[in-house]
């Protein structure tokens, strides 16, 4: 997570982007636990492109793309897979067990392909309990292994989706239940859905899953730090990566465990973390750890590249060699101390090497475009509300698991308000949280109940809202106990900079809400851009008959407070 510290200022007016749920048609459904199931095609479950209005295939025709695949444990659309999640009754197509393995589908033409699966495990798993995380599936082609499925939603039904690469005309996909599944989980799981496609089907689409990542992911990370969610731009020709948390990074410099965690969710408004991973504009580069001596491309597959964890930061590397190695051994870099195959008993960094020592996931991107990551790099995070609001349990679970929360420094799943905020010109240095030289300026936003209850976010300087002129900033504010999302009436903005800030609007808000085993719905305080435009200053510097004037705009001058009700 880079830190940014200079210091700009332009006039360009905040141009504000469109609510991406209003660009989502009716063909959406949820399944439990908040995944995104496009009824669509089943093929492209996480892939939201398919509603968006700006890169939607079903608005003009799909391109042949070949035979799609057959399935042998019979017809995966034949019935809706959001509304069966919802309830009513299973009929498991395939029982994935640990003592055999199952013919999942065949493909049709030669060409690349998607899979997904409706799936729950046949125990009741738990993200929070260490021993009892998930049970893991392993997709094979022929007789190699292909991929793992983490069933991060336990025995709540699911479509989990995957690129599955490129297969030969006939070639079979198969699956079993892996070894990496959790001690304490029954080794079983039930698959009722199964839809393999043809990535042509995608339309314009399919080049995010041509050019999807590959990770191969230490297999003592199999619950923990892990890639499970990933974000493609068209316009950028690139990827973010969703993790489940970071054990290095801003979390091990900032003093580990609790402290270093409350650190991380006021810089960056999540312990999501989300790290640039692979762009395929030009030649091609990726999120390689900056500790590594020269440049290196990773491994190919196809137009796939195949990312191996590289350090702490989640930052990556094209082999096993980088992390606790190239990759560097500070605490921050090495945070998960020695990983077997990896910095000790590494037999070799040739591919052919690697099964006994990572877990493989291929997960199906999801668009950023269509939540304005383009015009906005702070609006990253919408990936997870929009299309993978699970993921907010997942991660408040492992820090659960891993001791992180203490409820003084750090809180569960439903005491963080979650908010964007439009500004620019925002200036200061530092945060509050992690020494360094302590913070200046900047701005704090309060959340405010009916009852005059007041839960104060970070203050929030230029080294972490980033030089955006305008720009937008996803905060966390930690809630006093017993505030919903219904008791929340007004934010209030406080500048701390006498240069003053420009306050243009606040986005979306929300308090995550559990569901189901491991699963998150979103209650909302404010959704969609609320406009403000003001001048908040203490000082009421540059204002003239009350105004202060930028790029031809003129903006009310509030002084050092301003109330956005709600």
């Amino acid at each position: 997570m880079a830190v940014i510290g200079a210091r700009r200022k332009a006039g360009a007016r905040l141009k504000f982007v469109r609510d991406a749920r209003a660009r989502r048609d009716a063909r959406y459904t949820r399944t439990m636990g908040g995944n995104v199931v496009l009824a669509c095609t089943i093929a492209a479950a996480l892939l939201a492109a398919c509603g968006s209005s700006a890169t939607d295939p079903a608005a003009e025709p799909a391109p042949s793309g070949g035979d799609a695949g057959t399935v042998d444990a019979g017809d995966p659309t034949s019935t809706d897979a959001g509304a069966l999640a919802d309830g009513g009754p299973v009929t498991c197509l395939v029982t994935a067990t640990d003592t055999a393995t199952s013919s999942l589908a065949k493909a049709g033409d030669a060409g690349e392909y998607t899979l997904t699966l409706e799936a729950a495990s046949a125990s009741k798993t738990s993200w929070a309990e260490k021993g009892n995380e998930a049970v893991v599936l392993e997709i094979l082609r022929g007789t190699t292994r292909l991929a793992h499925v983490v069933l991060h939603q336990g025995e709540d039904r699911f479509t989990y989706g995957l690129h599955a690469g490129a297969l030969a005309a006939g070639e079979e996909l198969s699956v079993r239940v892996s070894p990496l599944t959790a001690t304490k989980a029954t080794k079983s799981a039930c698959i009722s859905q199964i839809a393999l496609a043809p990535a042509a089907a995608l339309g314009v689409v399919a080049e995010g899953v041509l050019h999807a990542p590959v990770f191969a992911w230490p297999k003592q990370k199999a619950f923990d730090d892990l890639p499970i969610l990933v974000g493609w731009s068209k316009g950028g020709k690139n990827y973010q990566l969703g993790y489940t948390n970071e054990n290095g990074g801003t979390v091990a410099i900032c003093g580990g465990g609790a402290k270093g965690v409350k650190s991380e969710i006021a810089r960056w408004g999540r312990a999501v973390d989300i790290e640039g991973g692979w762009s395929y504009a030009g030649a091609g580069n990726f999120g390689r750890c900056p500790g590594a001596s020269g440049t290196a491309m990773p491994r190919m597959e196809a137009a796939h590249p195949v990312l191996y964890y590289g350090d702490g930061h989640n930052r990556l590397f094209e082999s096993r060699g980088g992390y606790g190695q190239a990759c560097g051994t500070s605490g921050d870099n090495q945070a998960d101390g020695d990983l077997d195959g990896w910095n000790t008993n590494n037999p070799g960094d040739e591919p052919e090497k690697d099964d006994p020592f990572t877990i493989v996931l291929r997960p199906l991107p999801v668009d950023l475009d269509a939540v304005g990551v383009r015009q906005y790099g702070g609006r990253r995070e919408a990936m997870v509300d929009t299309y993978a609001p699970w993921l907010y349990r997942i991660v408040s679970s492992e820090l659960e698991r891993e001791g992180k929360i203490d409820d003084t420094q750090t809180f569960g799943l439903s005491r963080y308000l979650y908010v964007d905020v439009y500004a620019d010109d925002v200036g200061g240095s530092g945060d509050a949280t992690c020494g360094f030289g302590g913070v200046s300026g900047g701005f704090v936003l309060r959340a405010v109940t009916a009852g005059g209850v007041v839960s104060n976010g970070p203050q929030m300087t230029v080294d972490y809202f980033g030089v955006q002129t305008p720009g937008v900033k996803r905060l966390a504010i930690p809630l006093a106990a017993g505030v919903t999302a219904k008791d929340v009436k007004k934010f209030v903005f406080d500048a701390y900079d006498n240069d003053g800030i420009y306050l243009l609007g606040i986005g979306d808000a929300f308090i995550p809400q559990p569901s189901g085993t491991n699963g998150a719905t979103l209650d909302y305080v404010n959704k969609g851009v609320k406009r403000i435009d003001v001048y908040v200053d203490d000082g009421n510097s540059g204002c003239v008959a009350g105004k202060n004037t930028k790029g031809g705009v003129s903006y009310p001058c509030v002084g050092t407070l301003y109330d956005v009700p709600l």
